[in-house]
């Protein structure tokens, strides 16, 4: 199992079980919001999905795990500066996007140098 796709089962099972608990562990401001917490589930059932999809269709689901992972960063920083109460929530959310893509492009380049060093 690829690092982004286990870290998508972790992240999208914590966020779906206990929004409220992972939003207070990172010391949000808005983790008592139930909005807030609506969308962490939101984004926690995303994640299980997309790591169902890697698992059962591999390597056809990389670039659009990318560019969703992309995507949700940066739609994240507007965010953070319209809306200053979940300016840290979007910050930490743009970051873990961030951190996903940058495993499934890691993951992607050493797929295809392995490809190309096989006989």
């Amino acid at each position: 199992m690829r690092a982004a796709t286990a870290a998508r089962l972790v992240l999208g099972g914590a966020c779906l079980a206990a929004p409220g608990e992972l939003l207070g562990l990172l010391r949000t401001p808005d983790r008592d919001d139930r909005a807030t917490q609506l969308v962490t589930r939101v984004l926690g059932a995303r994640w299980v999905v997309q790591a169902g999809a890697d698992l059962a269709w591999g390597r056809r689901t990389r670039r659009p795990d990318v560019v969703v992972e992309l995507t949700h960063a940066t739609s994240m920083l507007p965010a953070a500066a319209v809306w200053p109460a979940h300016r840290r929530t979007a910050l930490l959310s743009a970051a873990v996007a961030s951190c996903l893509a940058a495993l499934d492009l890691r993951s992607a380049r050493a797929s295809r140098s392995r490809s190309l060093r096989a006989p």
